[in-house]
This record gives C-alpha cells, sequence and structure tokens, in this order.
C-alpha cells in the first residue's frame, strides 16, 4: 500500500520511530543519569576552587570553628606620572589594610627592566608596557593602571593646595636658574606636576624619589585633615579617588626602590631587598612570576582573632602566598603547625615555621588539591606575639 492519506482532522498520521531511535534514546537517558554524580563533582570542584567568597560547605560566621575563606587580593594601584612621552615616575600604592594601613612605593623612570629603562618602555608601549615591566620587577600584578600628566597633578590637588613641603634641595634648570628654593615651599596646583618630575642636573634617580616621597607625606597629611567633601576628585571605589582617601585615613609606609644607580644612571634593582618592600605592603598580592610557590591555608587555632592578621603579615614577609583564611576545626590548639601535602614544598614549611618562631613541621596528606601548606597557629604563636616576639 501507499502513504496513508491524511485523516479528517489535517493532521498527518505519526510515523513510527526509526528502530535505532527506540533503542537509542533509552541508552542516551541511562548514560545522562550515570553521568550525574560526575557533573555535580565538578561543579562542585570548580566553586571549591573560585578564588572569591567563603569555601562550600564552611561556616561564614569568622568567629566559629571551621570558617574558611577565600583570600581576596591586597588592593594595588600604579600611578604613573607623564606629560607626552617624557616619564617622570612611577608610584606603586598598597592598601595593606584598607583605612587602616597602606604603602607606597616610588619608582624612578630610569630604573632598568629586562627590556630596557621604563621610561623607554613608556614611550613603546604605554601604561600597558609599564605594567607589564613592573611585574616583572616586583613579581606582583596590580589591580589598577592609572596615568596622570602635570594638569592631573594639579586637579588632585586643588582641593588641599597648597601643599607645603619641606623641600631639601635647591631645584635648578641647567643654565642655573632657580625654579624652587629649598626650605618650606607653599606648592600651588599647576606646580606640583613640575615639581614631581623635577631633575637637577646630574642628579641621582633615586634622590628624585626621595622628594616625591617627601611630597607625598605632606600631601597625604593634609588630605587627612580635610573636610572637603571632594578631596581627590574621582570615584571614591576606585583610581587615586578611592587609593589617595584610604591612605590618608590610616598609617602609610612609604620607601623609594631599593637599588643601585649605573654608570649610565640606570638604576639596577636590589631583587632581595625589593621582595622584602613588597611582601611588607602586599600581604596577599597577585604574583606576577613563573615561580612554583605553595598556596597556603592559614587557619586560627587558638580562638584569637587578632592574631589571624598578624599571622598572614608575618608568613607574607617569608614570601608566603596565602589563598585560604580561616579557623581550625576546633580551637585550643596548644601548638603551632606547619603541614606541608607534597613533599617538593617541605623547605617551604620550615621557612614559614622559621618566620613564625614556633610549632612544628610536619607531612600531612591533603584531599583537597588546591592547598600545598596548612599553618594552623596555636596558643604558643599567641604567647610569642604577646611577649613581643
Amino acid at each position: 500500500m501507499g502513504d496513508s492519506a491524511p485523516d479528517v482532522g489535517g493532521n498527518a498520521p505519526r510515523k513510527k520511530s526509526p528502530r535505532w531511535w527506540r533503542w537509542g534514546w533509552p541508552l542516551l537517558l541511562l548514560g545522562l543519569a550515570a553521568a550525574i554524580p560526575l557533573l555535580v563533582w565538578l561543579g562542585w570542584s570548580a566553586i571549591s576552587s573560585s578564588s572569591d567568597g567563603t569555601e562550600v560547605g564552611a561556616p561564614v560566621d569568622p568567629s566559629v570553628p571551621g570558617y574558611r575563606a577565600f583570600v581576596e587580593p591586597t588592593p594595588t594601584l600604579l600611578l604613573i606620572h607623564a606629560e607626552g612621552d617624557h616619564l617622570f615616575g612611577v608610584t606603586l600604592l598598597a592598601l595593606t589594610d584598607p583605612g587602616v594601613e597602606g604603602g607606597v612605593l616610588f619608582i624612578p623612570p630610569e630604573m632598568m627592566a629586562s627590556d630596557g629603562l621604563l621610561s623607554e618602555r613608556w614611550v613603546e608601549s604605554g601604561s600597558a608596557g609599564i605594567a607589564d615591566s613592573i611585574a616583572e620587577l616586583l613579581g606582583v600584578r596590580t589591580n589598577e593602571t592609572q596615568a596622570v600628566a602635570d594638569d592631573g597633578w594639579a586637579a588632585m590637588v586643588a582641593a588641599t593646595a597648597p601643599v607645603i613641603v619641606d623641600n631639601p634641595d635647591v631645584l635648578v634648570t641647567i643654565p642655573g636658574e632657580i625654579g624652587f628654593d629649598s626650605g618650606m615651599l607653599s606648592l600651588a596646583a599647576v606646580d606640583v606636576g613640575p615639581y614631581l618630575g623635577w631633575r637637577n642636573p646630574g642628579e641621582s634617580p633615586l634622590t628624585a624619589m626621595s622628594r616625591q616621597l617627601l611630597f607625598w607625606d605632606a600631601w597625604l597629611a593634609q588630605v587627612a585633615e580635610s573636610t572637603a567633601p571632594d578631596v581627590i576628585p574621582g570615584e571614591v571605589d576606585r583610581g587615586m579617588g578611592r587609593f589617595g582617601r584610604e591612605l590618608a585615613a590610616g598609617q602609610v609606609f612609604m620607601s623609594t626602590i631599593v637599588g643601585q644607580v649605573d654608570d649610565n644612571g640606570a638604576v639596577v634593582l636590589n631583587s632581595a631587598q625589593t621582595a622584602k618592600l613588597v611582601n611588607e605592603i602586599i600581604p596577599f598580592p597577585i604574583s606576577a612570576t613563573g615561580e612554583n610557590l605553595p598556596r597556603i591555608r592559614l587557619l586560627n587555632g587558638s580562638g584569637d582573632f587578632d592574631l589571624t592578621q598578624i599571622a598572614a603579615r608575618v608568613l607574607s614577609r617569608a614570601g608566603a602566598q596565602i589563598t585560604v583564611v580561616g579557623n581550625a576545626d576546633e580551637f585550643g590548639w596548644e601548638t603551632t603547625k606547619v603541614a606541608y601535602h607534597d613533599t617538593g614544598f617541605a623547605p617551604h614549611a620550615e621557612t614559614y615555621r622559621d618566620a613564625l618562631g614556633t610549632g612544628s613541621v610536619i607531612a600531612e596528606e591533603q584531599p583537597n588539591a588546591s592547598i600545598d601548606i596548612t599553618v594552623t597557629f596555636g596558643a604558643d604563636f599567641s604567647q610569642l606575639m604577646a611577649g613581643g616576639g
């Protein structure tokens, strides 16, 4: 017989499914059902290894045992001062503890990176090139980058100008004319950019950076005292609008970059000393190095919550890359324990124990592949800190 004719309702009769589909569809459903546990496990693993929020399944109250949270990177800003093709300086700002403590690191345009001076990188690649070179030099990458010219500096200080600075040196032009005298200066807003970018003939780049440090110290003090609602223009949650305000509100550690000036006037970085500075002001960095650093979980086993941040800073100064902080499954630990979960990281564990000044180092299996070393501090660390150790 031929094909069936349409029925009176105008609907074509349903054709029989092919034989492979009648057998294949149930098998496909069975396969999907079997895959559900795998999909759930993969989703759980992805969330558990994410870089923000609390650990899945952990308590959300930071005062209870078992609490765990993924560490947010220390907020950092790379401020680039330049006019056209002329780079005047690079300043690294870090909110070590936002609103409480921060750091400022001054880097000259004469700093030598692997691909040339920073001043050359500015001409070749602008802000992106500077950010890449700083990441290479310091081993950390900043959250934000902001470039300002002289008029940008004038706008930033307008609400607090004049800025009163105790200038240590007479600043002269090549013909010998005085640009800025030594002693107490009252810098108008339009003078700030030229002052920060000034170079005396034959002057060491590090000396020029020391003047920038003096300016920042004076300016942030005036920002702290100001009642102007727009004391630093811009958004209050990013850029200099945020960083300037928060640095002014707390204690600030300032330093010029550590290095030596070679015969050509370039600054060659002292990597070891600079690493100490960076570890001091950026306890939770965004690492820019290819070095295989262990991922650290820091747990409070003593119940003294003020010590978690102290322990984190101690470990940071020792070069630790802390990715998770929280509490042990129970408080009352007497002895600090540094447990490494991979024998390759045993030397790092010893370094961290030495930095803490107490505790024991042990090998311990760890089912969480995202953690290489677990540090749990106890009453011995609390007693050491109470004694000023």
